[in-house]
């Protein structure tokens, strides 16, 4: 997820196959199936084997495409017409059945298994997947500022059949429309002498795919040049990649030279699978998903113009033939084995977290999915696609299709709906908890001898740790952070009374804005007005970030910006940041290194009498929710999921920085850890809305402890209000 989802890692699981056998030409499609799936499947459980064994999705999509329209086009031509219930029909008996049966239990197994914080998000996309849009939320996840980090779901591989099924959907009714508008121009065709009957079809078609498929392929340049994470599941930048396969199906692309066939074939195998360890995800698909999609279109080409003896012979194998035959099945199973896999291992041994998983594990995984492939093909796939009642209508088969879709989307609305119970029981407790609030809540429980895990006496946390990205500092919508490549200026915003004796500037990336609400309650105890100046993942350094060089350097011109703006108000009496700076950065003569880019920045206000004021960075959990996850299944203790202060306090290079500057510099560390220790929860609060940011309620609570560092710096001993 990510990992990623963001853009997919091997925690964002690639497409799967299709599962339409073909007659004449059976071995190379079984080996390009196998040679795929066993890409995907591989780079998920040992991803430095396979880098790029992802582009198994693209050879699947151009297999869809080409059988997909070989079908319909070939009952065009020997029918005049299709029939879009037939077509349906036969593609729910195909799809539906292993789809639906894998959603389900992967559904319920999950509530068995993983921690209650995901159920929820289990319900959402195992509704997505059953709808076949889970691509879309993919796409959605990967833009939206509180799902990073966020862990992968058991449900992500469904978005690349998500694509195949949208693409079954809209690519026949833009055919029988095309036929339709053949026959109203019929008279007038047969006039000119224009192609007629199925030629002129099968070249209408081909002429309409092929403009259809390059304005999808510009699209996919475009918008993945544009860095827009979304563009890898979307699905116009997908569809001409089965638009390649439906293409060739049309085509009249023939060799009879079987020196011709074999040079075909070879270069196009060695394509897929140099893909599969040379092409880099940055910059997928786009341009470069062209090399596992010609490689899986050459192949193809090469066995429907007779083939090639050597290749056919492999493709002709026992094992390739059944990993063929049981690719749609194994591609369904082996996403959800491998992420519910590490949970089942954990409770066994009674683990509080969830360790990588081992090589051990992940040959049980591989084992376990190849079962359950055999398994499903046998008992699922094989009888649905003979038809358990081959003399029923296109219209029963529909409408069995319906009511079994239906009942599973009821069925995968148990986890949501049972964690949606929970959480209000435990919401209705927090809510009478703040109500209270005690003096320990939060940061009141720090204390000279350790650190206190409940305010009283009730194991109420706040904000309940199900959803705590939910709240975000005031303005991180946009309004008053700028993104990472947003407008050059970062926006200005005022918090507090307008005619505030003191004014406090808050400048930085994320880990300086989650001190806003710090800040805020600062001002509303004291005579302060609080501006910000705020750009995600742009530390206030004249040192640039490798991800900012990388989208065009706008971090640096931003902060010179907001050092000039700073500088030329003379209303702002102490400046306070913190950054986090355990990133890469631009190591070059001509760029500052990371300590002396804080260094330069600081020195600017500091030389021009701007009082300077900085937070040590925070410690960092466990990613992808793994913490929070501990909270939730030891809320009873949370004090089990800390992680010791060695693991937690990420490289700070503002430390060594501070040593060689005139500014106040603030240790944080006990504001979040003792006796080398730093737990999730501290006097009844969640510390942190993910592995990285602190909860906006914990910020709060650090209000005093803030005004007491900074106090002196404004001219106030810490005790002289409030």
């Amino acid at each position: 997820m990510t990992s990623a989802l963001s853009r997919p890692a091997p925690d964002a699981a690639p497409a799967g196959p299709s599962v339409r056998r073909p007659t004449a030409i059976v071995p190379e499609i079984q080996a390009l199936r196998a040679l795929a799936v066993a890409g995907v499947v591989v780079y998920h459980l040992w991803p430095s084997v396979l880098p790029a064994g992802f582009v198994g999705v693209d050879v699947f999509f151009v297999i869809s495409g080409y059988l997909i329209t070989s079908h319909m086009i070939g009952e065009v031509e020997r029918t005049g017409r299709l029939g879009l219930a037939r077509f349906y029909a036969r593609r729910a008996r195909r799809i539906l059945p292993a789809a639906t049966l894998v959603v389900v239990t992967t559904a319920l197994a999950a509530v068995a298994l993983l921690p209650e914080l995901r159920w929820a998000e289990v319900t959402r996309q195992g509704t997505a997947s059953l709808l076949w849009v889970q691509n879309w939320l993919l796409a959605s996840d990967s833009v939206d500022y509180l799902a990073e980090g966020a862990a992968p779901s058991p449900f992500q591989h469904f978005w690349s059949l998500s694509i195949e099924e949208q693409f079954y959907v809209l690519w026949p009714v833009a055919l029988v429309l095309l036929l339709w508008a053949r026959s109203r121009r019929g008279a007038r065709r047969r006039a000119e002498a224009a192609p007629s009957g199925a030629a002129g079809a099968r070249r209408s078609a081909l002429v309409l795919v092929l403009v259809l498929t390059l304005v999808s392929f510009v699209c996919s340049v475009v918008v993945t040049a544009s860095g827009d994470p979304a563009a890898y599941f979307v699905s116009h930048t997908r569809f001409w990649e089965l638009g390649v396969g439906a293409l060739l199906a049309l085509s009249a692309l023939r060799t009879s030279d079987a020196r011709v066939r074999a040079a075909t074939a070879w270069l196009g195998l060695v394509l897929i699978a140099g893909g599969m360890v040379l092409v880099p995800l940055d910059g997928f698909p786009g341009a470069l998903a062209l090399v596992p999609t010609v490689g899986a279109a050459l192949v193809i080409l090469a066995a429907r113009s007779g083939g090639t003896p050597t290749v056919r012979r492999l493709s002709s194998g026992r094992a390739v033939l059944w990993l063929g035959d049981v690719s749609y099945s194994l591609y369904l199973w082996h996403w959800p084995v491998l992420v519910l896999a590490p949970f089942a291992v954990a409770r066994v041994s009674g683990a509080t977290s969830v360790a990588e998983a081992s090589t051990t594990v992940l040959v049980g995984v591989l084992g376990a999915s190849l079962l359950l492939a055999g398994l499903t093909r046998r008992v699922v796939e094989v009888p649905f696609h003979r038809g358990l009642r081959p003399g029923a209508s296109a219209r029963a088969v529909l409408v069995a299709a319906a009511v079994l879709l239906v009942v599973s989307v009821v069925v995968v609305q148990v986890p949501g709906r049972t964690a949606e119970a929970r959480a209000d029981d435990r919401a209705a407790g927090a809510q009478a908890l703040l109500a209270e609030a005690p003096d320990a809540l939060g940061a009141g429980s720090l204390t000279t001898v350790g650190i206190n895990t409940f305010a009283s006496t009730s194991r109420t946390i706040v904000p309940a740790p199900e959803n705590p990205r939910e709240e975000l500092p005031e303005g991180a919508e946009g309004r008053c952070k700028a993104s990472r490549d947003g407008e050059e200026v970062a926006p200005r915003c005022e918090f507090g009374p307008a005619d505030a004796e003191r004014v406090v500037a808050l400048v930085g990336d994320s880990h300086a804005e989650q001190y806003l609400p710090t800040l805020q309650a600062v001002a509303a105890e004291h005579d302060v007005r609080v501006i910000t100046y705020l750009r995600s993942s742009c530390p206030y350094s004249t040192a640039q970030p490798t991800s900012d060089a990388e989208r065009g350097g706008l971090c640096v011109r931003s902060n010179d910006a907001t050092t000039e703006a700073m500088l030329a108000d003379p209303s702002i009496d102490v400046v306070v940041t913190s950054n986090r700076t355990d990133v890469d950065f631009v190591a070059t003569d001509s760029v500052a290194s990371p300590v002396d880019g804080l260094v330069e920045a600081w020195t600017r206000l500091s030389e021009a009498g701007l009082p300077v004021v900085v937070l040590s960075d925070n410690p960092q959990m466990l990613p992808e929710d793994a913490t929070t996850e501990c909270v939730v299944t030891h809320a009873v203790d949370p004090s089990v999921c800390a992680r010791t202060a060695a693991d937690a306090l990420p490289l700070d290079h503002q430390v060594a920085a501070a040593a060689e500057t005139d500014v106040t510099f603030v240790d944080t560390e006990p504001w979040f850890c003792a006796e080398g220790s730093c737990p999730p929860v501290i006097g009844s609060v969640l510390v942190y809305r993910d592995y990285h940011h602190i909860t906006p309620a914990y910020a709060r609570t650090l209000a005093p402890l803030l005004w007491d560092a900074m106090a002196g710096v404004v001219g106030d001993s810490p005790d002289e209000e409030g």
